[in-house]
């Protein structure tokens, strides 16, 4: 009996240190993560297991296809809009070449940048290679069905709304989230990047994200 009371208090005690243990790492986690987050201009910082992107797959240049796999092992800048879009897109799309440009000329890799349309009926894959080839040639554009982004979007967070007009079935419009997500290189979501876009801010950003997470 005295054995068998021994094995366990020994068991009891071995599973409070190791409880103790996992509270103490995961406070250690939460205040490097909120040291982080003061270090950040006009981001979010996500915890670890907030989100991670889903198996996807739509299309991307020629018809080629697009899926999950290609932002693994890269850092990326994952932002969902529409071609018709009046300025938050076009506004947003030139503030990330110009952090491209900023981030080269100090010799640190960007991430790719990814825009995925909220519109594919009037967004085709040929229309948003285009489109991102106009701020930069190596912007990532991507379309497909609407349901596979919807999808998407739906499991990052992503809100999309369509409000009809009476001038016709092409002329409705389209609100949509502004932010951008940061995606790490194990296809976590780690920031996302809060408007107002500018490229100083968001470059700073990056530049605190890829340097406590690389």
């Amino acid at each position: 009996m005295l054995l068998i009371a021994c094995v366990a208090i020994a068991a009891g005690v071995f599973a409070g240190t190791l409880k103790l243990g996992d509270t103490e790492s995961q406070s250690a986690n939460e205040q490097e993560l909120s040291s982080i987050q003061t270090k950040l201009q006009n981001s979010l910082l996500f915890p670890d297991d907030f989100k991670t992107v889903p198996e996807f797959s739509i299309l991307q240049g020629k018809n080629e296809p697009l899926t999950e796999a290609d932002l693994a092992g890269k850092w990326s800048v994952l932002f969902f809009g529409f071609t018709n879009c009046p300025d938050i897109c076009p506004v947003t799309l030139a503030e990330m070449n110009s952090v491209v440009t900023q981030l080269a000329e100090e010799s640190i890799q960007a991430p790719q940048v990814i825009f995925i349309t909220v519109d594919p009926v009037r967004d085709t894959v040929e229309k948003m290679a285009e489109y991102v080839a106009y701020f930069n040639e190596n912007f990532i554009g991507g379309s497909g069905d609407l349901t596979d982004i919807t999808v998407l979007t739906r499991k990052l967070g992503i809100v999309a709304s369509y409000t009809a007009s009476d001038a016709g079935d092409n002329t409705y419009s389209v609100d949509h989230t502004a932010s951008m997500l940061v995606i790490d290189p194990e296809l976590r979501v780690r920031a996302k990047l809060n408007p107002p876009h500018k490229a100083d801010t968001i470059a700073a950003d990056l530049k605190t994200l890829l340097t406590n997470f690389n």
